[in-house]
């Protein structure tokens, strides 16, 4: 069914876009005056939205003008009369994206594109995230997004599709984030919020501009008792920028975030029958070995941005992380030790110029970078010995390095219609080296060089209308997680290999004047050796590689205003994530079986009313269909309806002003599960999702 409707969907995209241009002229850019029909006098101009700039593709650019599916999402989407807990509020309201796990904060959120990173055991996996333009994504390809506050953030950028090309060691996509600037200000404001099962969270953020300095900065207290046995959380975070512009174009940026959570506890994975008997039950070893994290993160890094020349800009980057982080796994010394420790360090730096000049009278771009990055860590495993840490039974010292040189070229081949072209070569390298056994039997070393392209044509057909096609390869390796061997012979898996994927994507994308804007596109995907989790102990997990699978599906969204302070935005995506060769090591073949831990359906709606000197009010609507629990697709969960609702009232006072908003998510109190932990063992899959919550909050802007 969703070959056809790809089929379908793709003849009527390019269908549309040829017969509409040859009935209605392009006007991305303006005719030439003598060409032009006679205006009256009296004529006005037609409306049109503001166009929409991203940065995610290496190029700043239009949102149309994009050969790839980009969503650009602004801080009132994100944040506005939310608890501002996680990022899976903001990023489900984007097709083909699905964000899970929000309520276990020691396992952190889940986020796949086009199924891609539904395999996590922990974090985000097959997505790169990068934050003010310092990457949050290791070298390893693990990402944690416990040190991103979402009250901080006024802008994302969500690319969807293999593009390794432009950032490497990814197959999913990109999130490209920004928090409060200097610029945002002048800006001084005091949050708090409470809500059911003991939310708290109090913010400070402040931001000014003085000539040419400039800072903003947040200042954040989370604490939550949870909805479920033994899942507190407590969070302190900080975001902080400092600026200073340089010359006539040139700017400074000074970022800073850290980090503090003393006490995460982990709930664990279910069965069905106890989620039925008490959705608010943990498992028992959760309980007994006092299953928990801490992490501390510190992260400092620098942005300098100016030009060349008229023609030519270039930006550098550097950034220095340091975290601490201790685990404790619900057993005592299976697999290593049930308590996981490790010091990283992550650093690195990058640049990149781009030139903008015209051959021949045709505009053309040109990107040229190079990235490097370096993580290490010194990590430990020790006995579990009911919450306490016992024996020492793992000491290795990891080191990940990766280099990537990249180049990116947008050429306009004739009047309105681009072609982008990109390279990037990549190396890693992998090391572990054992400082426990006496004979180092647990050292082992891994590298790869990959080399990613893409391609794509964009069109524009009529004005504000765009057609575009694109393919591109990627490529995704193992994390240090993910490389551990099954056999416990030490040293990295053996028969684990990276990911590889090849896209082919095609779309359409457009405006209706000044009233809203849409987007359609159909995708396919094949992988190799596509990385699946599994366990045969109960305990850790462990990666194989699943032979082939296929991912294809149509994802449509449209934004458009209503009137009388209305909005809506409604999306939709119809996919199929199957396995096309796959043989476990028991022999089981799982061919034609769908990919767990991921829907094939997903629908977001959302209605908005709007009046800045007022308040707002919002209600939006996120369903999921189906979700198979493991590869032999023998559990199935069933598909969730969920509706939240906020409201929010603006109160003058002088010249400062206050907003006070009550939310309620989950409104008809559905039982559903936030989480599926993938092919886990004796049947524990389920993590059960909040019941119905409330929570008001007070905002004082001065």
């Amino acid at each position: 069914m969703i070959r056809t409707l790809i089929f379908w969907g793709g003849c009527a995209l390019l269908g549309a876009g040829s017969l509409q241009a040859a009935a209605a002229p392009s006007s991305s850019k303006p005719a030439p005056a003598a060409a032009a029909a006679p205006i009256a006098p009296s004529s006005a101009p037609v409306a049109q939205l503001a166009p929409v700039q991203v940065t995610a593709f290496r190029l700043q650019q239009d949102v149309l003008s994009t050969p790839a599916a980009v969503d650009v999402i602004d801080g009132r989407a994100i944040s506005q009369g939310r608890e501002k807990a996680q990022l899976d509020s903001a990023l489900n309201r984007v097709p083909g994206v699905y964000a899970n796990n929000a309520s276990n904060f020691a396992q952190n959120l889940r986020v796949s594109i086009r199924g891609f990173g539904a395999r996590s055991a922990f974090g985000v996996r097959g997505v790169r995230v990068r934050v003010d333009g310092i990457p949050e994504t290791l070298p390893d390809g693990q990402t944690q997004t416990d040190v991103i506050d979402l009250g901080t953030i006024e802008r994302m950028e969500v690319l969807r599709g293999p593009f390794s090309a432009l950032y490497g060691n990814a197959t999913g996509g990109v999130i490209n984030i920004t928090t409060l600037s200097p610029s945002d200000g002048p800006l001084d404001r005091g949050e708090f919020t409470a809500g059911s099962n003991g939310y708290r969270r109090a913010s400070v953020s402040s931001a000014h501009k003085n000539g040419p300095w400039g800072y903003a900065a947040t200042a954040t207290r989370l604490h939550e008792k949870g909805f479920r046995q033994h899942s507190e959380v407590v969070k302190n975070q900080f975001t902080g920028k400092l600026s200073r512009d340089v010359g006539d174009d040139g700017r400074f940026t000074l970022i800073t975030r850290l980090l503090n959570a003393p006490n995460t506890q982990d709930p664990g994975g279910i069965t069905r029958d106890t989620a039925k008997a008490d959705r608010h039950a943990a498992y028992r070893k959760n309980l007994l070995y006092n299953a928990r994290q801490t992490a501390a993160q510190e992260t400092i890094g620098g942005v300098f941005k100016d030009s060349l020349s008229a023609n030519q800009d270039y930006q550098l980057n550097a950034f220095y992380t340091h975290r601490n982080f201790i685990q404790y796994l619900p057993f005592a010394t299976n697999s290593g030790g049930g308590v996981v420790t490790y010091r990283r360090n992550f650093f690195g730096g990058g640049g990149q110029t781009t030139r903008h000049d015209s051959f021949w009278g045709h505009d053309n771009q040109l990107v040229l970078g190079v990235d490097t990055q370096f993580q290490q860590d010194n990590r430990q495993r020790y006995n579990n010995h009911f919450g306490r840490k016992g024996a020492l039974r793992l000491d290795e010292y990891e080191t990940a390095t990766n280099v990537g040189l990249f180049a990116q070229d947008e050429f306009e081949l004739i009047h309105d219609l681009k072609a982008t072209a990109g390279v990037r070569y990549d190396w890693l390298d992998f090391n572990t080296n054992d400082h426990f056994l006496s004979d180092g039997n647990d050292s082992g070393s891994r590298n790869y060089a990959r080399l990613s392209v893409n391609g794509g044509l964009n069109y524009a057909w009529a004005h504000r209308q765009h057609v575009y096609a694109n393919i591109a390869n990627a490529f995704e390796s193992p994390t240090f997680t993910e490389f551990a061997n099954p056999d416990g012979g030490g040293g990295f898996n053996p028969r684990l290999s990276p990911q590889k994927a090849v896209n082919y994507e095609i779309g359409a994308k457009g405006e209706f004047g000044s009233r809203g804007r849409y987007q359609l596109d159909a995708f396919w995907i094949d992988v190799r050796d596509e990385l699946v989790p599994f366990s045969d102990n109960g305990d850790r997990t462990f990666y194989r590689n699943s032979a082939r699978s296929r991912r294809q599906g149509i994802e449509s969204k449209l934004s458009y205003d209503l009137g009388r302070d209305f909005s809506a935005t409604v999306a939709y995506t119809v996919a199929q994530y199957e396995y096309r060769q796959y043989v476990d090591n028991s022999g089981h073949n799982y061919a034609g079986n769908r990919l767990p831990g991921i829907p094939e359906q997903t629908a977001f709606g959302e209605l908005t009313w709007q009046r800045d000197d007022v308040g707002y009010a919002t209600v939006d609507v996120h369903w999921a269909g189906s979700i198979y629990a493991d590869d032999a697709n023998k559990v199935r969960v069933a598909p969730r309806t969920v509706v939240n609702t906020r409201i929010g009232k603006t109160i003058d006072a002088g010249d400062d002003h206050m907003t006070v908003y009550l939310g309620v998510n989950n409104l008809f109190d559905k039982d559903y599960f936030d989480n599926i932990r993938i092919n886990a063992y004796g049947g524990r899959y389920f993590e059960p999702a909040p019941g119905r919550t409330l929570y008001a909050g007070l905002t004082y802007s001065l």
